[in-house]
């Protein structure tokens, strides 16, 4: 049930993102070419997944972290 959450998070957020890229190219750029405007989106929305995986690694690698040294007292 979390991976099919986390997809359609996923999802719904891309779609919002998507569209508020459209919108702002549509509304504050309308004299730039479609590729450029393709491009520019292309380049924002790989910006923002590879900020998104490397939080989850962090996430996860501070998971492993916490077991590795549970009974360690400080």
């Amino acid at each position: 049930m979390r991976k099919i959450g986390g997809i359609l998070l996923g999802v719904g957020l891309g779609i919002l993102v998507g569209w508020g890229f459209y919108w702002f190219f549509q509304r504050a750029l309308p004299s730039l070419p479609l590729p450029v405007k393709i491009a520019s989106v292309a380049i924002a929305m790989g910006f923002i997944i590879l900020l998104a995986s490397l939080g989850r690694e962090r996430h996860r690698a501070s998971k492993e972290e916490k077991k590795k040294f549970k009974g360690v007292e400080k």
